[in-house]
């Protein structure tokens, strides 16, 4: 999923931008949707995570070791939560951070 896709998919919450993670195998995995800098951004951000926890794709259950990456038939299971700095650390170790 590339980012214009990633952006499209959220479009309710109007992200400012995406951005992926790469290491040296290629994509790690992991993507952050960019919001503004602003009450409304964080309250956007905020929205989202609550969907992904209240459907029961929030960070522990991305954390957990039995996690399904895939549906049936092979769509794959979006994930998300609200980044704390030491997600944005682990993110960033193989790619340029902002």
């Amino acid at each position: 999923m590339g980012n214009k896709e990633l952006l499209d998919l959220f479009q309710d919450y109007s992200p400012m931008k995406a951005k992926h993670s790469y290491g040296p195998q290629g994509h790690r995995g992991m993507s952050v949707v960019i919001f503004a800098e602003s009450p409304t951004g964080y309250f956007n951000a905020d929205r989202l995570a609550k969907k992904f926890w209240n459907s029961q794709r929030g960070k522990r259950n991305w954390e957990s070791p039995g996690k399904k990456v895939f549906e049936p038939g092979g769509d794959r299971i979006l994930y998300g939560y609200m980044a704390t700095a030491e997600d944005m650390e682990i993110f960033n170790r193989h790619c340029s951070g902002e």
